[in-house]
């Protein structure tokens, strides 16, 4: 019995945004709840696929917007800018962070990003610095890429044949 077939549309890889810029996106489901570590204070990880333009189909990925409670006026403007770039309604009543996530999910914005280096592994992300709503005239990559310190796209790492290396395989090692 055959463990599996191939299957070209079951793969990893994909379109990586790999320029800074603003690009209009959708929230994926993937977004999630929680709380930090360190001051246990609610926040959103919110992912995003960019709906147009050449990186049509590629995701930003964790965008944590934190919940401070000790300046709630500053938390209050920082999730009512994500509101309203959604297009939720003004006058939105809001009843917790987690009502929040099941609202945003699915809607479009526009996302304004700058690379940003990891303080845990040194790496350069795309970080979502402000929200916007959706530009009509497209995603506007700034040509801004990822600094060059030898870093790559942490979903990039886990792809073992994304390389220019090449696998050496002899004849003996397959099995057909």
């Amino acid at each position: 019995m055959a463990l599996f077939n191939v299957d070209s549309n079951n793969t990893f890889g994909g379109i990586f945004v790999e320029e800074a810029g603003h690009y209009n996106v959708k929230v994926l489901p993937s977004s999630k709840y929680s709380k930090t570590k360190k001051t246990g204070n609610e926040m959103l990880t919110l992912d995003y696929e960019v709906l147009d333009g050449k990186y049509a189909g590629g995701q930003i990925r964790f965008n944590n917007v934190v919940w401070t409670p000790d300046n709630v006026e500053l938390s209050v403007k920082r999730f009512n800018t994500l509101l309203v770039a959604a297009d939720v309604p003004d006058g939105t009543t809001i009843n917790s962070i987690e009502d929040i996530l099941r609202g945003i999910i699915g809607k479009t914005l526009n996302v304004n990003t700058e690379w940003q280096q990891s303080d845990y592994s040194g790496k350069w992300n795309l970080n979502v610095k402000g929200y916007d709503k959706v530009d009509h005239t497209g995603s506007k990559p700034n040509g801004e890429t990822r600094p060059n310190d030898n870093s790559q796209p942490q979903n990039k790492q886990s792809q073992p044949f994304n390389s220019d290396n090449g696998i050496d395989i002899t004849d003996d090692d397959l099995p057909f």
